[in-house]
């Protein structure tokens, strides 16, 4: 299949293409007449960059409902009220605090791997350094004459460490306290009652543990209507938490700080908190006693995080972490962020029960565009998704040069699959499933409905593969204290900087470490869980860019072998097409090809003048920014 490069490389977002479309990657040839490698695979194929943002209309990008029309309130509960930001003035109506995009003259170039188009993601729309940050103190740090659009006016400037999020956050949910479900929070009258500080379990955490799996309709009074209750709850919004961690010794640097601005206000503050950022803080040194003396915790906080973000982050250990769940043993030193990556989130769940999606992320991963327009298109995309033959499209990496739209992708995948697929919970003994039982005895009997409009439990942007199928997935014999054994049908992924999690596949998680100590590698263990409780697992398909002159075709069949049963069975046969993908995750020591585009576009490296203007691209992994 011959497919020119112009539509498929990287260069289509950079000025030299938008501006000049005659100047493409490689002089407009086929992939055909390529080799597979560059002459040199540590040099990035981008052509010299010409032109800049400034070419380019600019306007706020408001990607959020019209709140409080009359089509928004048929359709939900309460009223949008304004949130007061860190300029002292609700955020909705102040500029400075409104991020501003440039209008393409073209769509951004078709992705190697995922969609645009297919999956409501804007492409039309691009975003330079000062229109994305500025008003998260970009332009306070680095202000430049020459750097600065003709038309830019400064934003008022902001004395960072004096603002408290943890108060602006509550504050607006205060103001928005009617659109979101009444939930009631435990009442713990023997350890302190708080909803931002973990606690020690007491015996009858340990005890009660099977009343953590307990939703609707076993929690509705004798007589109520299910159905009834379903529908009186649909109309809240749902509440979500976007979920950064990290550790003490990590370095918070200037662009950090502006990217976790950046969802406070995006996501939270605009909204009218639908999302409220929560940042948890490994404590490393256990000799600490942070959760015996109050003041040992609230200096150790402090240390921690920079104090504009203390009242937002709690902190745990290992200790804690042992305590929960001593079944699970996996708590050595230095191997436990194996056995305990998905622990602090399954306590998470349960002390903030009001908090329906928990999305966890990392800070060396960066999205270039807005964190509102990407995380709602997400769950909406996932949300459509029908369940029959979910399993075997997440397992498979969807590339549109070579297989169409997204419904030519998913008959590929049903005519390819064998046996129906998945359908229902995959049963392993000593699990019940929480999750629904299929409408229909078999897959053959669904006309691709049962699913659709089901908000997924577990939401990944890379291909969750069978590690059972003959895959060399290095980890997957870990299945530790499950009945049986090695036989435990497991489903893994390879890269995690941005998942979503439903408070029931939470609990499920906390269920099985607590009840029996199962264990599985991190990127195995919520992924199964899911697979074993009938829940509902979409991979969304995210634009991923290559820096290689790589055929789509190669990369359609190397990445997605044996049919995707076992996707990546050696994944670094291929070490240098990954460090060079907009979207992964590398163990070369070498640069790779997302830290280099974040850089460039900073401003870091390159043409300090020159403003690159990209759309929506989630770039990982990020070092040293």
């Amino acid at each position: 299949m011959s497919i020119s490069l112009a539509s498929e490389s990287i260069s289509g977002f950079f000025p030299s293409k938008l501006y000049e479309p005659e100047a493409v990657l490689c002089n407009d040839r086929t992939a055909a007449e390529l080799p597979e490698f560059q002459d040199n695979p540590d040099t990035p194929s981008i052509p010299a960059l010409q032109g800049s943002a400034r070419e380019l209309p600019s306007d706020f990008y408001d990607p959020y409902p019209e709140y409080n029309s009359r089509k928004w309130r048929k359709k939900w509960k309460g009223t949008h009220a304004p949130c007061l930001g860190p300029r002292g003035v609700d955020v909705n109506v102040n500029p400075d605090d409104m991020v501003k995009a440039h209008r393409l003259k073209t769509k951004a170039s078709r992705p190697t791997i995922g969609s645009y188009n297919e999956t409501g993601l804007e492409s039309d729309f691009c975003f330079d350094r000062h229109a994305r940050y500025d008003p998260y103190g970009y332009y306070d740090e680095f202000p430049s004459a020459a750097d600065t659009p003709a038309d830019h006016m400064e934003p008022s400037k902001v004395i960072w460490k004096d603002v408290r999020w943890g108060e602006l956050q509550r504050d607006c949910l205060a103001r928005n306290q009617d659109r979101y479900e009444p939930v009631d929070f435990p009442n713990r009258t023997d350890v302190a009652s708080t909803r931002d500080k973990f606690w020690m379990p007491t015996k009858k955490d340990h005890e009660d543990v099977d009343s953590t799996l307990i939703f609707p309709p076993e929690q509705l009074e004798e007589g109520a209507s299910y159905r009834l209750w379903q529908a009186n709850r649909a109309s809240y919004k749902k509440k979500q938490a976007i979920v950064l961690r990290t550790w003490d010794g990590n370095e918070w640097t200037i662009d950090t700080m502006q990217y976790v601005r950046s969802f406070i206000m995006e996501l939270g503050l605009h909204s009218g908190l639908e999302y409220e950022v929560i940042i948890l803080v490994e404590i490393k040194d256990c000799t600490i006693p942070i959760f015996e003396n109050e003041k040992a915790y609230r200096e150790t906080l402090l240390k921690s995080v920079p104090d504009e973000f203390a009242d937002i982050t709690i902190l745990f250990n290992r200790i804690l972490l042992e305590t929960w769940y001593p079944k699970v043993g996996k708590h050595n030193p230095q191997t436990s962020q194996t056995g305990h990556m998905h622990m602090p989130m399954e306590l998470l769940s349960l002390l903030r029960p009001d908090i329906e999606f928990f999305w966890q992320t990392e800070l060396d991963a960066r999205y270039t565009g807005h964190h509102y327009h990407l995380l709602e298109t997400v769950s909406a995309w996932a949300a459509k998704e029908p369940r029959k033959f979910l399993w075997e499209r997440n397992a498979r990496y969807y590339v549109p040069a070579v297989h169409g739209s997204w419904a030519n992708f998913s008959s590929w995948t049903a005519n390819v699959t064998k046996g129906g697929g998945i359908w229902g919970p995959e049963r392993t003994n000593g699990i019940k499933p929480v999750g629904p039982e299929p409408p229909t005895p078999s897959p053959e009997d669904d006309n691709y409905q049962w699913g659709v409009g089901e908000d997924a439990d577990f939401i990944n942007v890379s291909p969750v593969f069978d590690v059972t199928e003959g895959s060399g997935f290095i980890f997957r014999k870990t299945k530790d204290r499950y009945p049986d054994g090695l036989k435990t049908p497991a489903r893994a992924t390879a890269t995690v900087p941005l998942t979503r999690f439903s408070k029931r596949l939470l609990r499920a998680m906390h269920h099985g470490q607590v009840n029996l100590g199962l264990h599985m590698f991190p990127e195995m263990y919520p992924e199964s869980t899911t697979l074993h409780h009938g829940l509902k697992l979409a991979v969304f398909p995210l634009p991923v860019y290559v820096d290689y002159a790589k055929s789509p075709k190669f990369i359609a069949d190397k990445f997605n072998a044996n049919e995707g049963k076992a996707l990546l069975n050696q994944p670094y046969l291929y070490p240098d097409i990954w460090r060079r993908m907009t979207f992964w995750h590398s163990t070369s020591k070498k640069t790779t090809f997302s830290d280099e585009l974040y850089k460039r576009w900073l401003g870091y490296s390159g043409d300090p003048l020159e403003r690159l203007c990209l759309p929506g691209i989630l770039l990982h992994p990020i070092k040293g920014t």
